[in-house]
């Protein structure tokens, strides 16, 4: 069931009803909320409220109000399903509003792949909430006791004579449930009532795979994006940065784009330069035409991306301290054989499918905003603050879009919409091009690695170093008045740039003697310069596991030993286990990819083929927060042009409890291809001046050319009680993205024997690794 996407505005049972679709005037919304009594104009949804939760409707349908937003990976579907089997509705019968600040309830939108994990509690604790209420409301009506009532799909009925019967709708539609609810220490993820959710059992619609509801509008073309936006009176923008980074702005020549048509203002602030036209095109050309005389910085912001790996070790850190289990010094000195190796790993973009984009509509003192950004409330406290207006007169209406997967330029370009909007006094679109996109927008950070290996004389593992060093001082956060990219040309700084941050590897393998340190570092520049870092999707994960587990592939082919078995060896070494038992589940995994590829037990490289084209499989393994992935790539290489081909996918997940298995597959499907492009092509080049990587040819990613012949996910469930039931659900929306770069890699070195320590496996770089060790 859909919602009317024309309808923006209705009232149901006394409840302001907006959907997630552009077209609702700030005009209905003012009445409307003034008719409430209400003083703000887009007032925050009180989470302790059941009505703010869910509607229930005379048509016996039921609304759910979420503060998620969904990433693409159809977590609203999810949400569905969970308050779905807790209310006891039919799944079909109900729908889900997403990330509306002043609509739904404020739980911080997405990230961190928390969705499930952590938020959709408070989703289930609510929908039973209801139920228990709605329980009582026809026990009233039937006088007969509760435990004498039994309710599915909606329809209350007595046990035993099921001609009496009731359905929600007939109970609470179109009226108020004016329900109170609990938030131990005012937080919104302890949100519940006095119900107690269902156990895992009891649940039906969890474990099913229903068809994701966002899917259809999105193949057919009727779904309107947050890019398509449209509002009387708008007027189009496009921004002109800095021809280098750091580059002062002295002078503008408004002169150079008057004559052209519909052109309605340059609008400037310190290095900050917009030109605001009636029509896209004509802001376009503008951009482009406008004469701006800039002056180049003194100094060079950074090092060209040819000389980064040298600048970053040769720099002084400014934090780092290492993590020590026994005498790793005297584990070294005993050991039979010592392996060391360095690695380096570039900076990467988002490189958003679509340029940011948003709309904002400053009309009658408030401020709207149309965005895809993924946490809608930052935003709107962001630009509540960087505009200097109430948050009461501000409000994102979030939508779908293609940017995701950590902070990408989408909440850049909806506080530049927002400026330009009450700057200008009317509403203002804004998209960027797609230079600026892969040249602006933030980078996952740049890591170099030392590590070093010491194996017994039996091949163990006894003394482990590792030491990651990544380019992330000044790591912007989300929505930050004070970081956006506007506010940084605008001149806005933070008294100390945030310390940014590295990491160690995510696994359990037991090793007696263990270093593990972690340093961050800094570019020349901070500040204003397209070399900035934020999120990316499981930040630094694919980084530091690429450095951990090529290393154990090393280790693995110094012991002789088959990698997986090498790993399995670390992690039998023990028989303790954490809380959520990550030790026992990652051998499953393990063990899960392992027999649906088909491994074959050996040691790393095979014998070298004689052909054109070298196959090779390789395994890594990790895990994020309680979720263990174990992923196996075969790999085939063309030692003639070096060209990498991931001709096959075998995955072992295991999240815990699986609420939607189709939407997961997908979902790890997508993780690891996702991990395949930053493997095998993404890197951010730059000169000693700009980004030189700005478009699809200088910043090459995965294409359907490259698409592997096969993907196998196997789901696994690793819980070494076999009677108890399934673990809670953990997140599912990065961990399948960590390990794909080292599968990678080690495949490669299976097939060629030869060890490439630097991403991307472009073939230019693995040509010349080929011809220097004489495979060619």
């Amino acid at each position: 069931m859909r919602s009317n996407r024309r309808t923006f505005l209705k009232t149901a049972g006394g409840f302001l009803v907006v959907s997630a679709n552009a077209g609702i005037t700030t005009e209905a919304v003012a009445a409307a909320l003034q008719q409430q009594g209400t003083a703000a104009l887009y007032p925050d949804r009180d989470f302790k409220a059941l009505d703010s939760w869910i509607v229930v409707h005379e048509d016996n349908s039921a609304t759910f109000y979420v503060g998620k937003t969904d990433c693409g990976q159809g977590t609203g579907t999810s949400f569905r399903q969970l308050m779905s089997d807790e209310l006891d509705i039919a799944y079909n019968k109900t729908t889900c509003i997403m990330g509306i600040t002043d609509v739904t309830v404020d739980q911080g939108g997405s990230g961190g792949s928390t969705a499930i994990q952590n938020d959709a509690w408070p989703m289930r604790r609510v929908a039973a909430e209801a139920r228990r209420v709605l329980l009582e409301m026809a026990s009233k009506k039937f006088e007969t006791p509760v435990s004498q009532l039994t309710v599915s799909d909606g329809v209350v009925s007595v046990k035993g004579d099921a001609a009496r019967k009731v359905s929600y709708g007939e109970l609470i539609g179109g009226k108020r449930f004016n329900v109170p609810l609990t938030a131990e220490r005012n937080v919104i993820g302890n949100t519940t009532g006095v119900a107690k959710v269902k156990a895992v059992q009891d649940l039906k619609n969890v474990g099913q795979s229903p068809q994701r509801y966002d899917i259809p509008a999105k193949v057919d073309g009727s779904l309107t994006w947050a890019v398509d936006v449209k509002l009387p009176g708008m007027v189009h923008a496009r921004n002109v940065k800095p021809p280098v980074a750091g580059a002062k702005l002295l002078s503008i020549d408004e002169s150079s784009v008057k004559n052209i048509p519909g052109f309605v203002k340059v609008v400037s602030k310190g290095n900050y330069v917009a030109v605001v036209c009636e029509r896209e095109e004509h802001a376009i050309q503008a951009a482009k035409q406008l004469k701006c005389n800039w002056e180049k910085p003194a100094s060079s912001p950074f090092p060209a991306s040819d000389d980064l790996f040298k600048y970053m070790r040769s720099a002084t850190p400014v934090s780092g301290r290492p993590s020590v289990t026994g005498n790793p010094d005297a584990g070294f000195a005993a050991a039979a054989k010592v392996i060391e190796a360095d690695y380096d790993y570039p900076f990467q973009g988002h490189t958003a499918f679509s340029p940011a984009h948003a709309m904002a509509d400053p009309s009658n003192g408030q401020m709207t905003i149309y965005s895809n950004d993924m946490k809608s409330y930052g935003m709107r406290n962001g630009v509540a603050q960087f505009l200097g207006m109430p948050r009461g007169q501000v409000r994102v209406i979030w939508m779908e879009g293609p940017q995701s997967y950590g902070r990408t330029a989408a909440d850049d370009a909806g506080f530049e919409a927002a400026f330009l909007a009450k700057e200008i006094g009317r509403p203002v679109r804004i998209q960027w091009m797609r230079n600026e996109e892969t040249a602006w927008d933030t980078k996952g950070p740049a890591f170099t690695f030392k590590m070093r290996g010491g194996l017994d004389a039996q091949g163990n593992l006894v003394a482990y170093d590792y030491a990651g060093r990544a380019a992330d001082l000044n790591h912007v956060g989300y929505n930050e008045p004070d970081t956006v990219l506007i506010a940084q040309l605008m001149g806005k700084r933070r008294a100390t740039p945030a310390p940014g941050s590295a990491a160690t590897p995510n696994d359990m393998y037991v090793i007696p003697n263990r270093r593990m340190t972690m340093e961050v570092v800094g570019l020349p520049a901070l500040w204003e310069t397209p070399v900035r870092t934020g999120n990316l999707r499981d930040p630094n994960g694919p980084q530091s596991t690429f450095a951990a587990e090529s290393f154990i592939d090393e280790l693995a082919a110094a012991a002789k030993t088959d990698p997986l078995e090498f790993r399995m060896k670390l992690l039998t070494a023990s028989t303790e286990d954490d809380s959520a038992f990550k030790r026992a589940r990652s051998i499953a995994a393990l063990k899960a990819a392992k027999e649906v590829f088909g491994w074959d037990s050996r040691p790393s490289p095979k014998p070298l083929g004689k052909g054109d084209i070298l196959t090779g499989r390789g395994v890594a393994y990790a895990y994020r927060s309680q979720t263990i992935v174990a992923v196996i790539a075969e790999v085939e290489v063309n030692r003639k042009t070096g060209k990498v081909w991931v001709k096959r996918l075998a995955c072992g997940h295991d999240c815990g409890l699986v609420v939607n298995p189709e939407a997961l597959r997908r979902s790890v499907e997508g993780g690891m291809l996702h991990s395949m492009s930053r493997a095998l092509y993404e890197e951010v080049k730059f000169d000693s001046e700009k980004v030189t990587s700005v478009d699809w040819i200088t910043h090459p990613s995965l294409t359907h050319l490259d698409a592997p012949e096969k993907i196998d996910v196997v789901i696994v469930n690793g819980d070494p009680n076999p009677n108890r039931p399934d673990l809670p659900p953990y997140g599912a929306g990065e961990t399948s993205h960590k390990a794909g770069v080292a599968a990678v890699a080690n495949a490669i070195f299976d097939a060629t024997g030869v060890r490439i320590r630097r991403v991307p496996f472009r073939p230019e770089r693995v040509l010349a690794e080929l011809k220097a060790a004489g495979v060619v």
